[in-house]
């Protein structure tokens, strides 16, 4: 029996949590990673801002030259960012739409200029994207715009033969929620709701998803490619089926009360 090809496979954020266990799934398929994080790290990582756009171009087009071409890309890198809409940072507001949205677009654009028909584009969005959250609401526009980004990718590659899709997980056990930036600052018009809204957030973290499991689910999906959206977690794609068929007013009435 025929052995298939190795893909050449990049993946964003692959330092840890998420898109280390990605890196360590497709390793085990056989196929060759290379894997972005600012940090860089052991078999053949590169370091890399993905927010810089030169110097993710100048990484990509190195893989691309090195191994002929790019059979998949992932962007996973991310972070999170909560507090009071109004009173958060402009700079944290900017880096996080910065990080999560312009860092996801680099990667895939990019990778993009050296895939064929066959290759796929996956971002790994969030559960977020989907159902905004209060005093988390720049991080699910952050991740919302994803979605709408790999939707449009996905209409416009269907044609050429290159799959693209978002998947939305729900809460996973990783840093993510430890290295969250925080703003528990709420001023005379929100007092301490931030600062109670991320303590019940966090205090759910037993009850999130384990990691393996989880990036099992996740590159399952990534290698389906089938659907433009994929979500992670039952729990999530029963809110999803709420969202849209309740009135959204009270959705978010619901939504708010709960967080």
């Amino acid at each position: 029996m025929k052995s298939k090809k190795p893909r050449i496979v990049i993946v964003s954020g692959s330092s840890s949590g998420i898109g280390k266990e990605l890196c360590a799934l497709y390793r085990a398929a056989g196929d060759t990673v290379i894997g972005l994080s600012r940090r860089g790290g052991d078999n053949g990582d590169i370091a890399v801002d993905v927010t810089d756009y030169a110097a993710v171009e100048n990484a990509v087009n190195e893989i691309a030259t090195r191994y002929g071409g790019i059979d998949t890309v992932i962007a996973n890198a991310g972070g999170g960012l909560s507090g009071a809409t109004e009173l958060l940072p402009l700079d944290e507001v900017q880096a996080q739409m910065s990080l999560n949205f312009t860092g996801a677009l680099n990667l895939v654009r990019c990778a993009l200029k050296h895939m064929q028909a066959g290759g796929r584009a996956v971002f790994v969005s969030s559960a977020c994207a989907l159902f905004a959250l209060p005093y988390r609401a720049i991080y699910c526009a952050s991740k919302a715009a994803v979605n709408m980004a790999a939707f449009g990718l996905y209409m416009e590659l269907k044609k050429h033969g290159i799959k693209v899709t978002s998947v939305c997980a729900g809460d996973i056990k990783t840093n993510f929620t430890a290295n969250r930036v925080k703003y528990a600052e709420g001023g005379e018009r929100y007092g301490d709701a931030p600062k109670i809204s991320a303590q019940k957030i966090d205090s759910r973290e037993h009850k999130r998803m384990r990691l393996q499991p989880a990036a099992k689910k996740i590159y399952k999906c990534c290698n389906k490619c089938k659907k433009p959206m994929y979500i992670i977690g039952f729990k999530y794609k029963v809110l999803n089926f709420l969202r849209h068929i309740l009135p959204q007013k009270l959705f978010l009435d619901i939504t708010a009360k709960l967080f």
